[in-house]
């Protein structure tokens, strides 16, 4: 039997103990799109003088690393944006008396206990990423197509001959959720300054595609495992969060960007995309909310056709939440009303 990719299917599982995979079972599928996460381990030859043809050669470390990407999907996603953020305070709050439960993702100053077990089934082996630590991601939408999402990853070690996660235990892999994607055209995106009012309707902007980049600093040392397995990531820096804007014509509103760009005008945004029902009245939602935006860089690209405007930002933590961003203060935050009624970082 040769593999193809699609018939491969994948599973996250929250995990205890750095290095030790975690068994996954019901409601553990995702789906994700072609990944980049790979092994590698330098081979280092004997290069000692006398021997014209090197006779041994032993690997060192082993490094684990890339992206996951996938569709952003209004169920299903939660362990893994939950393990990047680092706190899901509470448990769900059910929406009256329906399926529905509200929920919000804070950004948290560490991540330490927080990883899982990554697995996809090629349908030969099981490919298993014993431990995987969510550094970050990035969200990015177009005019037209479905929201996409992108996890960085940093993982112990690949396992292709697993005893705990095997082609007969994935028999029990389920999904919570396999539809409801994100669209771009589903979201309303507002944006304000920072000190005025409330968003509110008058304040909705009309970009035609936006990229959030959330990226923490964090590495693994290779001081555990004979010195061949890295432990556990932790800080090694500070993170940087940026969001970049497009839009389709250079109006006045969007000249005065510039304006506000060099009296460093600070702002405030969010983007809230609403799916389908789950029960009426309660609508399948995803929120972001970033209280204090900066802006680093506006541009006119001149070309003979329609010129866009794109801006850039950075998304910056504030001392106070905002008007109508009541206890948001970190860069952002994610609020999501679907269908998981536990919390997934506790469950």
């Amino acid at each position: 039997m040769s593999v193809t990719g699609v018939e491969l299917k994948a599973a996250v599982k929250r995990a205890t103990t750095w290095g030790t995979a975690a068994a996954c079972g019901a409601n553990s599928g995702v789906l994700i799109k072609p990944h980049t996460i790979k092994k590698k381990r330098n081979t280092i030859t004997d290069d000692s003088l006398g021997l014209y043809f090197p006779q041994s050669a032993v690997n060192s470390g082993v490094d684990v690393s890339g992206a996951l990407p996938a569709y952003l999907r209004y169920d299903s996603l939660d362990l893994l944006i939950a393990l990047a953020m680092g706190s899901v305070p509470g448990a769900p709050v059910q929406q009256g008396a329906s399926s529905a439960y509200s929920q919000s993702f804070i950004m948290a100053n560490s991540l330490g206990g927080l990883f899982a077990t990554f697995i996809q089934n090629n349908t030969v082996n099981i490919d298993e990423y014993t431990s995987v630590k969510i550094t970050g991601f990035t969200i990015k939408g177009d005019v037209g197509k479905p929201v996409e999402i992108s996890f960085d990853v940093i993982a112990f070690d690949r396992v292709t001959n697993s005893a705990v996660n095997t082609t007969g235990t994935f028999a029990g892999v389920t999904y919570m959720e396999t539809g409801n994607r994100v669209l771009f055209s589903q979201g309303v995106y507002r944006l304000n300054n920072q000190g005025d009012a409330a968003l509110a309707p008058a304040n909705v902007i009309y970009p035609s595609s936006f990229e959030l980049s959330f990226k923490r600093k964090m590495k693994g040392l290779y001081t555990i495992a004979g010195f061949v397995n890295i432990d556990e990531p932790s800080s090694d820096g500070l993170p940087d969060v940026k969001l970049k804007l497009t839009f389709p014509r250079y109006t006045a509103n969007i000249q005065q960007m510039f304006t506000d760009w060099d009296a460093t005008q600070q702002k405030k945004m969010d983007m809230t995309f609403t799916g389908a029902q789950i029960a009426s009245p309660y609508s399948r939602s995803f929120q972001i909310q970033m209280p204090c935006l900066q802006i680093t860089s506006a541009d006119l690209p001149l070309k003979q056709g329609i010129m866009e405007a794109p801006l850039e930002f950075v998304a910056l933590g504030c001392a106070a939440s905002p008007s109508g961003m009541n206890g948001v203060a970190q860069p952002f935050q994610i609020n999501v009303i679907n269908q998981q009624g536990a919390n997934v970082l506790t469950s």
